[in-house]
């Protein structure tokens, strides 16, 4: 399985010597902030991204084989923190983290082909360090998280109105734990595994 969908991207993966550049687009309450690892204005999809260089710094969890909500952390250290505006520290909970993978051509510098997604998730929080180095850092949740969290909808038929008004699938639902249902003569409960019978075969 391929791990880019562009073949040029594919391509250059593949090769020894590479250069490989990562970009990050945050969705801040206050608008999109957009940064990448090189140094100096970087355009692709329209959009621009302000180089960090050194500046930058994301934290990768370890891989594991598991399918779980990874967390990261992408710091900008060297800044002001009173850049990071208090309503985005404040209301940025959930809002989308978007990481690109890209690369260079070693010859031309020029871009091998659009950069692709390597990693989408929500911001979890951010805080501003103040110190020697003062640091930004945004914590985000691989978007998987969304899988391990309530939604708290329930198969009722309240719930099912505001999705398809009309739609009666569901108004049994109440009742159906007041039915009797008799397996193997006797009373079985709703939702509980009927007693065990043992095979004796046809005719037996």
């Amino acid at each position: 399985m391929s791990w880019f969908a562009l073949s040029a991207n594919e391509v250059e993966a593949g090769k020894e010597h590479v250069a490989l550049f990562v970009a990050v687009d945050f969705d801040f309450p206050s608008g999109h902030s957009r940064v990448w690892s090189g140094m100096g204005d970087l355009t692709f999809g329209g959009n621009t991204y302000s180089g960090l260089g050194q500046l930058g710094k994301i934290e990768v969890p370890t891989e594991g084989v598991g399918l779980d909500a990874q967390t990261k952390k992408y710091q900008c250290s060297g800044v002001d923190p009173a850049l990071m505006l208090e309503s985005d520290i404040d209301y940025s909970y959930g809002r989308s983290v978007t990481e690109y993978f890209g690369f260079f051509d070693t010859e031309t510098g020029k871009l091998v082909a659009v950069p692709e997604i390597n990693w989408e998730g929500r911001i979890d929080s951010i805080r501003r360090v103040d110190g020697k180095e003062p640091i930004i850092e945004v914590s985000a949740e691989h978007r998987m998280v969304l899988l391990q969290r309530n939604d708290l909808w329930r198969y009722t038929q309240e719930h099912q109105d505001q999705f398809y008004p009309g739609d009666n699938g569901f108004d049994q639902v109440t009742v159906i734990q007041l039915k009797k249902v008799i397996w193997s003569g006797k009373n079985t409960d709703p939702g509980t595994i009927a007693p065990y019978m043992p095979y004796r075969g046809f005719g037996k």
